[in-house]
């Protein structure tokens, strides 16, 4: 091989890898850049009404339901209330391969009786997208959904 072709395949190597460097984290800003876009139209916890509950309904910590996390999602709120929660994937993606994934995170409180949201929480978050190191990628998120239970029910005076 001569000098000049092996300087073409040495210099297209390097090119090739600067743009690949240059262009690392693109998917990850557009990702970003959409969930900002999606997380000002409708992230965050709304409350359309509260609910004042008995003092012996909430923990040390103010926390209504003490325990929820731990029983069956059907009874996490008692007979009256329900927590629904969905998660949808708005782009899939496997972060470890470097892909983007966009998720859409919903928290609802659902009075039983008549079936009416209480208050709903939604979240987004972005994971991947951008050049992994060791099995390392980032994520980020906004928005709030797991404070909803708190928004919605409120301790009553003894």
């Amino acid at each position: 091989m001569r000098p000049v072709e092996c300087s073409r395949i040495v210099i297209t190597a390097l090119l090739a890898s600067l743009i690949g460097i240059l262009l690392t984290g693109c998917e990850r800003d557009s990702l970003d850049r959409q969930m900002a876009e999606l997380c000002a139209k409708d992230g965050g916890i709304k409350v359309h009404e509260t609910v004042t509950l008995p003092p012996e309904m909430f923990d040390q910590n103010g926390d209504p339901f003490p325990g929820w996390r731990s029983r069956p999602e059907s009874q996490r709120l008692g007979d009256d209330y329900r927590l629904v929660e969905e998660t949808r994937y708005l782009k899939q993606g496997d972060p470890l391969k470097g892909e983007g994934r966009l998720t859409r995170y919903q928290s609802r409180v659902v009075r039983m009786s008549d079936g009416k949201v209480l208050g709903e929480g939604i979240m987004y978050g972005r994971s991947g997208g951008d050049f992994i190191v060791v099995d390392h990628f980032s994520s980020k998120a906004c928005g709030e959904s797991r404070g909803v239970i708190r928004s919605v029910f409120h301790k009553g005076s003894v």
